[in-house]
């Protein structure tokens, strides 16, 4: 399986670094400075009747966690890679280096943690250096356009430098013919966005570090895509955006050709994760189970 943002990733890496500082001079900081405070459950409660931060739109809420109890909803969310399952379960993208383990996700003070660390662990038919978690809401949410935001702390490696490989994104069954919608992935140090299809792949990265706590967030139209870090806009997409429905994947994987400089332990974590849709949308605009 070479999902998670594989027409990138298979670029040469000085070709890649290349892209990704051209894109950069694009795309604007991105938004405010990260809030060092932890948010409490309380906080999150608050929030839930916000719409989606600098989205314009007359929205209705479709999907939400605000991860204030003790355990993974597992109404909403599995744990590991959705396409195969388990405890311990090989990485969506064979580039990673880690394995993806349940107990490397955990809820409590209000959050969901994933932490990737360093411990030597068995997928599939490979021994890797380091495990680390996923959770996916693959048969369990799913939708057609609409507005995605979360409010996520992005482990830092130095001083505005994303450590390892984190990402907030979706993804169709059938990939990449149903697309993948990265709305935040850490590559090389710095927080991109992109959209990934079999018809094309663009993005836009920070000409600035976001680590510590942003909210990011986009709009996914018919034909384009919007994207937002701390309520700013930073980047429209038009080529190659897909249709089908997609389910949510949050992880934090360990790559340094790819994504940051590796730095363990590292805990990615979510305050709330949640999905919106215009209360006229269209006709293919749909949530299911």
């Amino acid at each position: 399986m070479e999902l998670r943002r594989s027409p990138w990733c298979a670029m040469p890496a000085g070709a890649l670094a290349l892209l990704l500082t051209a894109l950069a001079g694009c795309s604007g900081s991105g938004g405010g400075p990260a809030s060092s405070a932890r948010p409490s459950a309380s906080s999150s409660r608050a929030s839930r009747s916000v719409m989606p931060l600098g989205i314009p739109g007359d929205w209705h809420l479709v999907f939400e966690d605000e991860f204030d109890g003790t355990s993974l909803d597992t109404a909403k969310w599995s744990t590991g890679n959705p396409f195969a399952p388990g405890a311990i379960a090989p990485p969506v993208n064979d580039k990673e280096l880690d394995c993806y383990d349940a107990a490397q996700v955990a809820v409590r003070d209000g959050m969901l943690h994933v932490t990737a660390e360093a411990r030597q662990q068995t997928c599939g038919d490979r021994t890797l250096p380091y495990v680390s978690g996923m959770v996916n809401s693959r048969d369990k949410f799913s939708f057609t356009f609409g507005a995605l935001e979360a409010r996520v702390n992005v482990p830092a490696a130095a001083p505005g430098v994303v450590a390892n490989w984190p990402a907030f994104w979706a993804v169709g069954a059938d990939w990449p013919h149903g697309g993948e919608n990265d709305v935040m992935e850490g590559l090389h140090g710095l927080v991109c966005a992109h959209f990934n299809s079999a018809a094309a792949s663009t993005g836009s990265c920070s000409d600035t570090g976001l680590t510590g706590w942003h909210v990011f967030g986009a709009e996914w139209q018919d034909g384009r895509v919007d994207y937002y870090r701390d309520g700013i806009l930073v980047a429209t997409l038009t080529q190659g955006i897909t249709s089908a429905p997609m389910w949510l994947m949050l992880d934090n994987a360990v790559q340094p050709a790819i994504g940051g400089p590796t730095s363990l332990p590292a805990t990615l974590s979510f305050d709330y994760v949640r999905v919106w849709q215009r209360r006229s949308p269209s006709p293919t605009g749909s949530s299911a189970a």
